[in-house]
């Protein structure tokens, strides 16, 4: 009798549901690599719509089951199954079995054969609906080791003991609320595919009232391109009533529909409070049975988290939408008993915003004055410019302006700060103003407020005012006044680097930023630890640390909503990008920084100035260069240290340029100033580019590179020379200036790649690659690609390179004109050597690359590099070395095809060291338990060499490991073909693995 399946499920239920307007999400597809993944989230997570968008963005198949009730019963769930398989290749067999009266077991067994079998993805979505049912079990089969992959969507926790085990072996993987929410920049993408643009702020905005909840940020999206709701009016919902529209009807009906009305009657009261406990809601809304109810909320996954220990939160679109329910009068009642409870509990700020919510403002302009100091302190920056803005002004006294000028200074917006502490009390209005002229380094703002400040302040605040004038002599330049002042300012990261001490003020810069990132905090703005470590790093010629550290403080700055930050991580970025030679990204950089800095002030502006200065200057345009340097020289505000840096990186760049000679004017008063601050490295950079241009004494730049080796031996943003190659031809010369100082010039020598400071005939100024792996190439430092003269000067090159100890003339000569007369080969050869010469060697002593004579040889070096030695250097390392295995990845795959015996015997020998390479990193990393990583390796092997048993041994483990047990299989076959191609049968020992393998599959 044949079973009529079909009649017991829908093909509905196992369409691939359409995804319009959705998100691309690339993160995700990340989480389709585990073979099985378990999605759990409440409604309105966007379950369904990112999985169905990320599973049309991977390769292979895909098949798609909504489950429901009905397939709690197996023959139903075996039925949904097989109808949901049949379109993929071999996807008729399970039906057939089923119809022909095979258990459900058995039916979902073969479902996993065929997802195995052609390497497709299964979403099973609404998986809740088979939790505690016999229909689960059926799962075991679909999660047993294969090819295929699951995904399982639900919308509760699902016990699954065998996902555990799957998580335990790498193969299995969970996906939360947290990590389907929408990330600011997911936000962003959901607003433009709306038609809007949003700023930055307005993203922050769109995510903080979100949360990221996707359901809830596409109706915002879709409320703000119709003009329904403002994002700008949704930044601040404690203040009172939100403009939401109609954004939440569907959502209110979606959550709050089906409550029972006593849990819907306390969401609602409680929306005016942001945090839930137990005896805030029996006080407040007289409930003695808040702690079941919050319990019974939380526990639905969707009213209520858990932010501690008897804590709870609603979502604040959530809690906007309930508060706008409630009648105003109730609001503020149960507000104000709210805040009394929290100021008997000792919680002032929830006390504050309860005082606000009640309209008790004398009471919230008290609490404020009294703890705004304190929390700005904390970096509660934009708490206290909210609660300011829920203030009437009339209740506003002078310590609240001068409040209001802190939080408005330490949030970058400081004409709004000055036209505040202008309100304030005569002293708190001139410290203010010292502050402003600290944040922003304008010493010369800070004297006229600091004398007034002076005549006012107390006996108790002298050591304030005595920190405050003591910065300001350090922003000033004049470092000794400042630490005769306050000692403890020489302890500091800026002091050490205004000194010269960068060792120190690197360390001191490190443990700044150690912790710097998140938290609440407020912006430091010059004083950012991570940024003043990237210019650190810029200057000591670290330019990936200086990078890493600028982007990480731009991220910070986002966060921070610092324009300041971001403006300073732009400049700190560009700096480092110029030190790399990536001048198009550093003009970028720049260009970015300035437009940052335009709004703040403009102080902000002096660093992308100078590094657009020093731009122009390698670019050849003096006059621009001039006029920049000019612009960005009005604005250091007598900060001589600044001064000094400016003058001396737009130096540096003309002197890198076409005009060189227009750089020794700005050299030498960088190098006054810098003594007058005293600053030693800033000093030695001058006297260091001076000599390079013949206008400055060789002692003075033997001492500024013995004492900053990596002035020369790195590509520093103050380097005299741009290239590597530049800087070891000025070493070079330096040392010869100064033989005494060769010994201590040895470090300048060694960061350059030399054993010892070279001679200048041993540095011809530029760099030159030989590749003979998949082609035979010299390329120069300038990114030219060199022309061969004579088609012979190529084949010399590969037999020179494959000769790396050299090779006798003779044995040359005979290589490459074996047929011709003694004299014949002779002149040819020579000619040949000669052309060769002209390709390595142009623009530089004969001989520096090549050694003639009677033996010829290549001299590798730090200025000519061969790739077929480096590679050679790597397969002589040892297996699992690190690094290795990515080095022998990136290896190209065969010498260049050379007619010449040497080299085609060298070919073969190649041929066979890469391959067994591979092969043995592949079985270090099975040792290791990284079969992913022998997977790479030992594929890679087989591509090179197909019948290579050693590889096919480790790659099928390593496909095994991975629960791979088809591919496995195809290894085996694979090897088997090509084995037998060469007449050859696979080794008993791989026959032996292969039966192992294949039986443990069984």
């Amino acid at each position: 009798m044949t079973l009529p399946w079909r009649d017991l499920t829908s093909v509905r239920r196992t369409r691939l549901p359409a995804v319009r307007g959705a998100v691309a999400r690339e993160r995700l597809l990340a989480a389709l690599d585990a073979r099985v993944l378990l999605v759990t989230a409440p409604a309105g997570y966007g379950k369904t719509t990112a999985l169905a968008g990320a599973a049309t963005g991977r390769p292979g198949p895909v098949a798609w089951l909504t489950l429901d009730g009905d397939d709690a019963d197996p023959l139903v769930l075996a039925a949904s199954l097989s109808l949901a398989v049949q379109a993929l290749p071999g996807g008729a067999r399970p039906g057939d079995a089923l119809g022909a009266g095979a258990s459900p077991r058995r039916v979902a067994g073969l479902v996993a054969d065929v997802l195995d079998d052609c390497g497709a993805l299964l979403v099973l979505d609404e998986a809740q609906s088979l939790s505690g049912t016999p229909g689960a079990d059926l799962l075991a089969e679909l999660l047993a080791p294969g090819e295929g992959r699951v995904a399982l969507l639900s919308r509760t926790a699902l016990d699954l003991p065998d996902l555990t085990r799957l998580e335990v072996s790498g193969d299995g993987a969970r996906l939360s609320a947290a990590e389907l929410a929408f990330t600011p920049a997911e936000i962003a993408a959901l607003f433009a595919a709306q038609g809007l643009t949003l700023s930055g702020a307005e993203v922050r905005t769109a995510h903080a009232v979100t949360e990221g909840w996707p359901i809830a940020a596409r109706f915002l999206a879709q409320a703000a391109a119709q003009g329904r709701v403002t994002l700008g009016d949704l930044a601040d919902l404690e203040g009172g009533d939100a403009p939401l529209g109609t954004l939440f009807t569907y959502l209110a009906q979606e959550v709050l529909g089906p409550l029972d009305p006593a849990l819907r009657d306390l969401l609602t009261r409680s929306s005016v409070f942001e945090e839930l406990i137990p005896a805030l809601l029996e006080d407040a809304l007289n409930e003695p049975r808040s702690r079941t109810l919050l319990e019974t909320l939380a526990g639905s996954g969707t009213f209520l988290t858990r932010a501690g220990e008897d804590t709870y939160r609603a979502h604040p679109l959530l809690r906007a939408h309930l508060r706008g329910l409630l009648p105003p009068e109730e609001a503020r009642a149960v507000a104000a008993r709210g805040a009394a409870f929290f100021e008997r509990t000792g919680r002032l700020r929830r006390a504050l915003a309860a005082h606000l919510l009640a309209g008790n403002a004398a009471r919230a302009a008290t609490l404020l004055a009294g703890r705004g100091g304190v929390w700005l302190a904390q970096g509660r920056v934009t708490l206290v410019d909210r609660s300011l803005s829920r203030l009437p002004r009339a209740v506003w006294t002078p310590a609240l302006h001068a409040l209001a000028g802190d939080a408005l200074r330490l949030a970058s917006r400081y004409d709004e700060a000055r036209a505040e502490y202008a309100l304030a009390e005569p002293l708190e209005r001139a410290l203010g103003e010292v502050r402003l002229a600290l944040d922003t380094v304008q010493p010369e703002q800070a004297w006229g407020p600091l004398d007034m400040a002076a005549a006012l302040i107390g006996e108790d605040r002298q050591a304030e005012l005595r920190r405050l004038r003591a910065e300001n002599l350090l922003n000033a330049g004049q470092l000794a006044e400042a630490v005769a002042l306050e000692p403890e300012l020489r302890g500091g990261a800026r002091y050490a680097l205004r000194s010269g001490d960068l060792d120190a003020a690197l360390a001191r810069a490190q443990a700044l930023a150690d912790g710097e990132t998140g938290g609440a905090r407020a912006a430091q703005n010059h004083r950012e630890g991570l940024l003043l470590a990237s210019f650190i790093h810029a200057a000591r010629g670290e330019v990936h640390d200086a990078g890493a550290c600028a982007r990480r403080g731009l991220s910070e700055g986002e966060r921070l909503e610092s324009p300041f930050v971001q403006s300073l991580a732009l400049a700190r970025l560009g700096h480092a990008q110029q030190a790399a030679g990536d001048f198009a990204a550093a003009r970028e950089s720049y260009d970015a920084a300035l437009r940052q800095a335009q709004p703040v002030t403009g102080r902000l502006r002096v660093e992308p100035l100078m590094g657009l200065a020093a731009l122009a200057g390698r670019a050849g345009d003096g006059a621009r260069a001039q006029a920049l340097t000019a612009e960005a020289r009005g604005q250091t505000g007598g900060d001589s240290y600044m001064a000094g840096l400016l003058i001396l990186t737009s130096a540096l760049g003309l002197a890198q340029g076409p005009q060189a000679a227009q750089a020794v004017p700005g050299l030498q008063e960088a190098a006054a100033l810098f003594g007058a601050c005293g600053d030693a490295f800033g000093q030695a950079a001058a006297a260091l580019a001076l000599f390079a241009l013949d206008a400055g004494p060789a002692e003075g730049a033997a001492q500024a590179a013995t004492a900053y080796p990596f002035l020369l031996g790195r590509p520093s943003l103050f380097a005299p020379a741009a290239t590597r190659a530049g800087r070891a031809a000025l070493l070079a010369h330096l040392g010869d200036a100064q033989p005494g100082a060769r010994g201590p010039l040895t470090g300048a020598a060694r960061l350059l790649g030399y054993p010892a400071v070279p001679d200048p005939a041993d540095t011809p100024g530029f760099e030159v690659r030989v590749q003979v792996l998949g082609r035979v190439a010299v390329t120069r430092e300038d990114g030219r690609v060199r022309e061969w003269g004579r088609a012979k000067a190529r084949d010399l090159l590969a037999l020179l390179a494959v000769h790396p100890a050299g090779l006798p003339r003779e044995a040359a000569q005979e290589a490459l004109f074996p047929d011709a007369d003694p004299g014949v080969g002779e002149r040819n050869f020579r000619v040949t050597l000669h052309a060769l010469g002209q390709v390595l060697e142009e623009g530089a002593r004969s001989g520096v690359f090549v050694e003639r004579g009677d033996w010829l040889r290549l001299r590798p070096g730090a200025d000519l590099h061969v790739d077929l030695a480096a590679a050679w250097a790597q397969l002589g390392q040892a297996a699992g070395t690190p690094g290795r295995l990515d080095a022998l990845l990136a290896l190209p795959p065969a010498l260049a095809d050379v007619d010449l015996e040497d080299v085609a015997r060298e070919a073969e020998r190649y041929a066979a060291a890469l391959p067994e390479a591979l092969a043995a990193e592949a079985d270090v990393a099975l040792a290791l338990a990284r079969p992913d990583r022998a997977a790479l390796a030992a594929a890679r092997a087989l591509s090179l060499d197909p019948a290579h048993e050693p590889a096919a041994r480790a790659l099928m483990r390593a496909q095994h490991a991975l629960g791979r047990g088809a591919a496995a299989g195809r290894v085996h076959a694979a090897l088997s073909a090509a084995l037998a191609d060469l007449g050859l049968k696979p080794l008993p020992e791989t026959q032996a693995l292969w039966q192992a393998l294949s039986g443990a599959r069984a």
